[in-house]
Parts: structure tokens; sequence; C-alpha cells
């Protein structure tokens, strides 16, 4: 009998997860219509470390140096008081290694994490390895089925939470973690985001690309952007609606740098990382003409507008709409969501610019609708997830073994009836049946049975699902 290909056995357990709590942000000394984050802000200081104490020995050598010092004269105390000032620089320096020891151990150790996490998503015996080898299957075939950006890209974020969803609740992440290293439950979710990202999302990020290229241009959104660029670039600053100084040169010159790399990632996170160090730069080029100023958003909008326009538009069309649908929902909150949001507001304007009409100062009602339902389906997204509505998959050949193999999403309760249909559609095929080949032969399967469960009673590796005429 011919071997069938190795085939992800059981299904798919759910977790409940928990949205996070948003966080406070920073109160700006003015918020005109929508809260401006100053990017300028520096890293507060907590307090001293237990691990900064000075050591016995330490202790003992202030205190010689004291000694010294009432027997010298004037001149030779000059000189040791010199030497005292400097012993407080010189615990900060050890503290600060040991700091820094401590730090690089703990990144150290997420790091192999990851790496073990990634050659997991990597390994074909596996079933997790499986169940990543099928999610890109899956939407590498879908991805031309899809009549909108939002439903492709909001596709492969709900795969990507059903993914991270079951590994944390696996006996597969337990198996490679170090019992010295626990992890506090989001330190552990931020590890294997990152770790998907690399074993799902680079892989997929050219195809996705191109996908939503095609899309847009077919909306003939490309076209629109490059037509109101021009017009935005023959505008003045007056007609933008700016009050403020706009990057020069050399701030420009940065931007770019940094949005091009923003182009290059795959990784959600990293590229809104490089969004917030890009939006730093305007914030601080528009206080170049107003020291200590506290601009807000109806400041910001315009420059952005203005910037954007001097920027690659179409690539940065593509970059936020793959930052906003494919981001993990529990990352949405604070600064990084407030940008985004932005450049998505300041896009949005320069699509329906106009001369004619007074320059905009504030997001339309239009851009602020759509952000909302932007961060309602998010929502909804993450219930869904927590409630159990993890998606499988399964091979099906049609009309033979190892002929034209496609992988299908399967929910818990899909029947062996609904699961035909699928097939019906995807095979372009009315007239087939759904069998299932195993030691040899073909054996039907009744229409009522569950999918997953008929899966789940063959011996993985030993079956195939095969599509194929009646008779």
């Amino acid at each position: 009998a011919k071997a069938c290909p190795t085939s992800s056995p059981g299904q798919v357990g759910s977790a409940n997860q928990s949205a996070g709590t948003k966080a406070t942000p920073l109160s700006p000394s003015r918020r005109p219509d929508v809260s401006l984050y100053s990017p300028q802000g520096g890293v507060a200081l907590g307090p001293d470390l237990d691990s900064c104490s000075t050591s016995s020995t330490e202790e003992e050598g202030e205190a010689n140096q004291e000694q010294d010092v009432n027997h010298r004269g004037p001149a030779d105390n000059r000189s040791s008081k010199s030497v005292v000032k400097r012993t407080p620089t010189v615990m900060l320096d050890r503290a600060g290694y040991r700091l820094s020891t401590f730090l690089a151990g703990l990144i150290y150790h997420d790091g192999r994490l990851t790496k073990r996490i990634v050659e997991l998503a990597r390994d074909p015996l596996s079933y997790f390895g499986n169940l990543v080898k099928d999610h890109r299957a899956f939407t590498l075939e879908m991805m031309s089925k899809h009549s909108t950006s939002t439903e492709l890209l909001q596709e492969i974020r709900q795969m990507m939470t059903q993914l991270k969803s079951y590994l944390l609740q696996s006996a597969e992440l337990q198996a490679m973690m170090e019992p010295q290293h626990q992890y506090a439950q989001d330190k552990l979710e931020n590890i294997v985001e990152a770790a998907l990202c690399k074993s799902v999302l680079k892989p997929l990020r050219e195809p996705i690309y191109k996908s939503l290229e095609k899309l847009y241009s077919s909306a003939g959104t490309m076209k629109q952007l490059g037509q109101n660029q021009a017009i935005i670039l023959s505008s003045t600053t007056t007609a933008l609606g700016i009050t403020t100084a706009v990057p020069e040169a050399p701030a420009m010159e940065k931007i770019s740098v940094k949005l091009d790399k923003l182009h290059q990632e795959y990784s959600p996170q990293k590229k809104i990382e490089l969004l917030l160090k890009t939006c730093k730069i305007i914030y601080d080029s528009m206080s170049v003409s107003s020291p200590g100023r506290a601009h807000g958003a109806d400041d910001f909008l315009p420059v952005m507008m203005y910037v954007l326009a001097r920027s690659n538009l179409s690539a940065l069309q593509l970059d936020v709409e793959y930052m906003m649908e494919l981001m993990d929902p529990s990352l949405t909150l604070g600064e990084g969501s407030y940008y985004l949001t932005t450049t998505y507001g300041a896009l949005e304007h320069i699509k329906t610019f106009d001369q004619q009409r007074t320059a905009t100062r504030q997001l339309s009602r239009e851009v602020q609708d759509s952000i909302h339902r932007w961060e309602r389906r998010r929502t909804l997204n993450q219930e869904r997830v927590a409630q159990g509505s993890i998606r499988d998959f399964l091979t099906v050949f049609c009309p033979e073994i190892d002929v034209n193999p496609k992988t299908l999403g399967v929910f818990p309760a899909m029947t062996i009836e609904q699961l035909s249909e699928e097939c019906a559609a995807r095979f372009e095929q009315d007239s087939y049946t759904l069998s299932v080949y195993m030691d040899g032969v073909l054996q039907p399967v009744a229409l009522t049975d569950l999918a997953l469960s008929v899966k789940n009673s063959c011996s993985p590796g030993a079956y195939c699902f095969i599509f194929h005429p009646v008779g």
C-alpha cells in the first residue's frame, strides 16, 4: 500500500486569553482632541537594587581611607578627598556591571527558549510543527480567495493566536522550559509571540505583501494615493494646516532610513518600535521653532501628512495595515497604538485630501469610526479565541492519494458532510465523496461524523482524506 504523508493528529485545545489591562498614559501638558504621548521622556530610575549593595571588603577600604585622612596634612587631605569622592562611582560601576550581567543572562535564556520554539515549529515530526506547516499551506492557498485586505490579514492573525493558545497550554512547551527559569505568564506569551512571528510571518511576509498590493491596486487605492501625494507635495505648509516647524533635510533622511527598515521587517511589534522612533524624530523637529512647548494631536497630524507625502506612500500603506491587523491584540495599548492609528489617520486624510477645503487638523469622523471598528474587531477576535473556537487542519487529496493536496481549516463541530461541501467548493467537484484511505483501501465515513473525530481515530501518518468520484 502507498504510504500516506504525515498528518498532524489531535485537535488544538483552547486556552482562555484575557485581554491585557490598558496602561494609563502619561498626562501631556496639552490635550486638544486626542492625547499625544510625548516620545521625549526618559526612563524613570527605580530604587536601588539589593545587588547594588557594597561588599564588606569595599566598606573596609572606605574605613581605612578615612583613618589615613586624619593622619595627613592639608595637602594630603585634598588628595584623599578626591579618592573618597571617586569611591561611589566605582561602586556604581560595579553595580551597573552586576545589573548588566543579570540582564544579559535573562536575554540569553529568553533567546534560547525562543530558538527552541522556532525549532519545534520547524520539526515535521512534532504535532506543533505540523500545525505550523498546515497553517502556512492553508494561508498560501487561501490568499487569492480573499476580497479584502482586512479579511486576509485577520484570518492569518486568528490562526496565529490559535497556535499561540495551543502552545501555551501544551506539554511541548513545558518540556523545553528549564525548571530553574520560571516565566510570568505575560513574559512567556511575549516569547511565544516572537517565536511565532519568526516561524510563521517571516516566510509569509513576501506572499502577504504581494497579495495586499494586488488587492489595493484592484481597488484603486494606490492610484488615489499617488495622485493626492503629488497635490500635497505642491501645497504650502499653511494649506496643510501646519503651525510648527517641519523636519529639515537631515531629519527627513533619518526618517526615510527608519521607514525603509520598518518596511523590511516581518514582525509587527518591531515595525511599531521603528514607527515610534520615526514619530520621535518628527516630534523633535516640530519643537525646533518653539523649544519646551508641548504639541498636541492637532499639531502632529498635519506635520505627519507633510512627512508621509515625502516618503514611500505605497509601501507605508501596506505596512500600516500589516501592523494593525497582525500585531498581537494584547500589545495594542499605549504609545504604539496611538502613533499607529495616527499614522493610519494621516494616510486616510491623504487619500481624501482636497485643496479646496479648509485644512484639517483633527481626525475626521470617518477615520475615527474606522479606528473604533478596528478596536472592536480585535476585541471580538480575542473573545472568540477565549471561547474555544480553535481551528485545526486537514489535508485532502483529489481525486487520489498524492494528487492535488489542499489544506482545509476545520472547526471542532464540523461534520464530514460540511467538510465534503467545503471540498466540493475548493476542488470544484460536485459529484465527489469523501473517504479515508487507510491500509491500502478507501474506507467510507458517515456524513454525521465529526471530521476531527475521524482524524483523531486514525494512527498518525497511516491515513489520508481523499475526495474522489462516487463509486
